[in-house]
């Protein structure tokens, strides 16, 4: 399973060794991963455009180490080759969209982060329990030509918000915990490190039932709802809180375009103007991030405590205007929830399901959509008229779809 450890850089260990040096070779750097990492996405769009003639090696595929390594001689090779590797694979993934000119070639900025290979640095700790990462960051011939060493120890800071740091970086100074490709990177006015680690999935109480799946759906009054096609267990995660955040995001965006047309500016006035705007996007992107990541592991968790081994994910009602996160990336959710279930040997399978809210999960009939009704009954074979005089309560439409995704078979769904 992997995780990621973000630490600050809090000074050079080398009292010899200035900020001002070390913040002028940082930003030289991550300037020249930039036209490094834009360089191959150019020449990945010509060989897939069949149009790449220089940098083919024999077997005929792009390698650009050999013209980048010429270019940049003060940048260590392990470097130039993780940038290599991280431009191929960003190209990969966007690669159908561009040349179907669905979306512009990806572009690496100027203060783009600095990728570290494995062997480029080792984290170690000192006689007063603090942590120094040494990192190599010039290639041998500038080390000799230059006034600063080739590899720098730098000290770092624990993380006080995460309580498993601590253990991690011991871990990770130990050597016992796989390391990945670690990447310096810059916020505001102050530069971190973060370190890609993999551990071992935590051992489960009993192996995952491959015959107990767990429907998961998105709710027209709630933003999940899940049940079991062999258990009586169900649940919802109420949407309030989704929906409060996106009200106050309208009412802040509204107020901060009535200001900048009020205000006229043009130029770089204009820049500074949307810069509230720009701020209040990013803080949007960070708390849908933090909200998928606690939808995903309530979700996992569900599945991990009851034994579950398939989860069946709603994928095919991302338009509907009526459920709770019509407006959110559903899209995330669904891949947070499948990267923490297969890390606990979990199987996850994504139907594009048609009329789960209004068909019956015990005996299929179709039922007549209410629109704007919480409560689900069935008039073919009364399910939910029953339930209502049982302690359970009312049968919810959610939890009517979230059992149609875990009891139906595919051809019943018309999927």
């Amino acid at each position: 399973m992997q995780r990621s450890l973000k630490l600050k850089i809090v000074r050079p260990y080398d009292e010899s060794v200035t900020w001002e040096d070390i913040g002028y070779l940082l930003r030289g750097i991550s300037y020249q991963i930039c036209k490094m990492s834009n360089y191959c996405m150019t020449h990945h769009l010509l060989r897939a455009l069949g149009m790449e003639t220089e940098n083919l090696n024999p077997q005929g595929n792009l390698y650009c180490y050999p013209r980048l390594a010429k270019e940049y001689p003060d940048v260590p090779t392990g470097m130039i080759c993780a940038a290599e590797g991280r431009a191929r694979k960003v190209f990969q993934q966007k690669a159908r969209s561009v040349l179907f000119s669905e979306t512009a070639l990806p572009t690496f900025r100027k203060d783009c982060s600095i990728p570290i290979p494995v062997a480029g640095y080792s984290l170690l700790k000192t006689e007063t329990d603090t942590y120094v990462a040494n990192i190599q960051l010039l290639s041998r011939k500038a080390a000799k030509t230059g006034k600063l060493p080739g590899r720098i120890q730098f000290v770092l800071a624990n993380n006080w918000r995460d309580k498993k740091a601590g253990s991690v970086l011991q871990q990770l100074a130990e050597g016992t915990v796989k390391r990945g490709i670690a990447s310096i990177f810059r916020n505001n006015r102050d530069w971190y490190i973060g370190i890609p680690y993999s551990v071992d999935p935590a051992p489960s109480d009993g192996e995952p039932d491959p015959d107990l799946v767990m429907g998961v759906a998105f709710g027209t009054h709630s933003a999940l709802a899940y049940a079991f096609n062999n258990l009586l267990k169900r649940g919802e995660l109420g949407g309030e809180e989704i929906l409060s955040h996106q009200k106050k995001l309208l009412v802040r965006k509204n107020q901060i375009q009535q200001q900048y047309n009020w205000s006229g500016r043009k130029g770089h006035g204009r820049e500074n103007a949307l810069k509230p705007l720009q701020l209040l996007y990013e803080k949007e992107r960070n708390y849908r991030n933090l909200t998928n990541e606690r939808y995903a592991k309530w979700v996992v968790e569900i599945a991990k405590k009851n034994r579950c081994g398939v989860i069946r994910l709603e994928s095919g009602n991302h338009n509907h205007p009526n459920i709770v996160l019509a407006h959110w990336p559903q899209s995330a959710l669904r891949k947070k929830i499948r990267d923490k279930a297969e890390a606990y040997g979990i199987e996850v399978q994504e139907c594009a399901a048609d009329k789960i809210q209004s068909r019956c999960s015990r005996c299929g009939a179709e039922q007549e959509p209410a629109v704007g009704n919480r409560w689900f009954i069935c008039n073919d074979c009364g399910y939910g008229k029953e339930e209502k005089k049982t302690a359970g309560g009312f049968i919810s439409v959610d939890y009517n779809a979230a059992r149609n995704l875990a009891v139906w078979e595919e051809k019943d769904r018309g999927i």
